[in-house]
């Protein structure tokens, strides 16, 4: 794949400026590729000990500046970050340094060419879920899984709002595309039981997309 961009869109003028709030509000560390590297996302970690990424050809969807995707490349994968903000892909090319991998673009991967696509909190951001997983499992090599995670939808809280999900709903929206398997996965189990006031952000769901193969060519 090569590394190239498209023209600017609306939407990615949008992202970077989602991006660049990010790294303002996380202040130096943000910028901090050892320190980040060290203190992954929870639920990154969660998706690295469930489906780790070594052998594989791997694209971090939605990669932002890169350090999963970096992350992916050392545990032994052949990884490939995409994400549409030009600001993130900036940074996630100045994080790799002159190594020629992993790869980072905003352009659009073609079909077929990944083993194993992490798409961790962002089908949660898009109004057309499914349809965003029917593209993801077009990006998949035949035998290869789309793998994810997705916040836990609060007791109380409107279901149908975006980004709110109960096991059925997120089920709904992937099981078109193959076969399906959805774990509810809390941080703090034990906390989670107590009646008393959780802290947010602490449950996610942690899915998985396999679909059919194709008939063998004769």
């Amino acid at each position: 794949m090569m590394e190239d961009t498209l023209p600017q869109s609306a939407a990615s003028d949008e992202y970077d400026q989602h991006y660049r709030t990010w790294v303002e509000q996380h202040g130096p560390r943000a910028q901090d590729l050892d320190w980040r590297l060290t203190h992954l996302e929870w639920r990154q970690r969660v998706l690295l000990r469930r489906y780790p990424p070594e052998g594989k050809r791997v694209l971090d969807f939605g990669c932002m500046d890169g350090v999963f995707t970096i992350r992916l490349q050392q545990l032994g994968a052949q990884a490939v970050g995409y994400d549409i903000s030009p600001a993130a892909i900036g940074q996630a090319k100045s994080f790799r340094g002159t190594a020629a991998r992993p790869v980072f673009t905003t352009v659009p991967p073609g079909p077929g060419q990944f083993d194993l696509i992490y798409c961790s909190e962002a089908l949660e951001n898009v109004a057309a879920d499914s349809a965003l997983v029917g593209e993801l499992v077009g990006y998949l090599a035949r035998g290869g899984s789309v793998v994810g995670t997705t916040p836990f939808g609060d007791e109380g809280k409107d279901p149908a709002k975006p980004g709110i999900y109960d096991p059925a709903q997120l089920k709904r929206a992937l099981s078109p595309h193959g076969r399906v398997h959805v774990f509810h996965y809390a941080r703090r189990p034990v906390r989670d039981r107590l009646p008393f006031r959780k802290t947010t952000g602490g449950r996610i769901f942690l899915f998985q997309v396999t679909p059919p193969n194709p008939p063998a060519e004769r």
